[in-house]
């Protein structure tokens, strides 16, 4: 499948339906471990953070508000940027993927990716042009989902809807990604059951995992779905590393 065709696929993230179940923040754990990392990295007040990925712009208003920082938000979706800058008037938003940042080598003092680095068509690609738009010993903060058995994961079609899912690689495979392109890892945990939780409130919201799925899907292909899940058993990580 071409680039082209993939960027034509409907996202979940910007389907309403996953809004109402998980608010603005559009991933399991919602704001926790964005705060978990902040209090981690520990940046100076006023240090500039671009939120690859900003979406409704819950996180650049936390980086705002609760810790200091200068963020700067960057999506491709102009719907998500719009309702970003009402949410953070003021402060700076670029409509751009990850994998072509336009912004000057060495800039950011830390880079926030909260499910998106999965979402990139190029992977090792995205961390490269990341690791040049951080200063020296920059931080890159990751949420995201891998895979545990990445055989078992489901494949979107064309004609239907594109998850983190789809993207999962090995914790190894990220972790392998991350050093060529000059990361070293200073934190790992797993934070797989917020990822349950998150199952959770879908099966509280749609009455199964099944019905969610039917809502950007046909029912067979739904059902499809929730087996090879359930057989992949995906997880969720928290990662920080640094600019070396």
């Amino acid at each position: 499948m071409t680039t082209a065709s993939l960027r034509h696929i409907p996202l979940l993230c910007e389907q309403q339906e996953l809004r109402q179940i998980t608010g603005d923040t559009l991933r399991p754990g919602g704001l926790e471990l964005t705060r978990r990392a902040m209090e981690f990295c520990a940046l100076p007040a006023r240090s500039t953070v671009l939120d690859v990925g900003c979406g409704y712009g819950q996180t650049m208003a936390l980086l705002a508000a609760r810790f200091g920082l200068a963020p700067t938000g960057l999506d491709p979706a102009p719907a998500m940027l719009r309702q970003a800058a009402c949410r953070c008037p003021g402060l700076p938003l670029i409509q751009a993927d990850a994998a072509a940042i336009p912004v000057q080598n060495d800039f950011f003092a830390a880079l926030i990716s909260e499910c998106v680095l999965s979402l990139t068509d190029n992977m090792p690609a995205s961390l490269q042009e990341m690791r040049r738009v951080l200063a020296p010993g920059g931080k890159l903060v990751l949420t995201d989902i891998y895979a545990r058995k990445p055989d078992a994961l489901p494949q979107a079609q064309p004609s239907e809807i594109r998850s983190c899912f789809d993207g999962a690689l090995p914790l190894d495979t990220i972790k392998a990604h991350l050093r060529a392109a000059g990361f070293a890892i200073q934190l790992l945990e797993d934070h797989t059951a917020r990822l349950r939780q998150l199952a959770g409130q879908i099966i509280f919201s749609c009455g199964s995992l099944a019905a969610f799925w039917q809502l950007f899907m046909g029912a067979d292909k739904a059902a499809s779905t929730c087996s090879s899940l359930a057989t992949a058993k995906p997880g969720y990580y928290l990662l920080i590393a640094e600019k070396e």
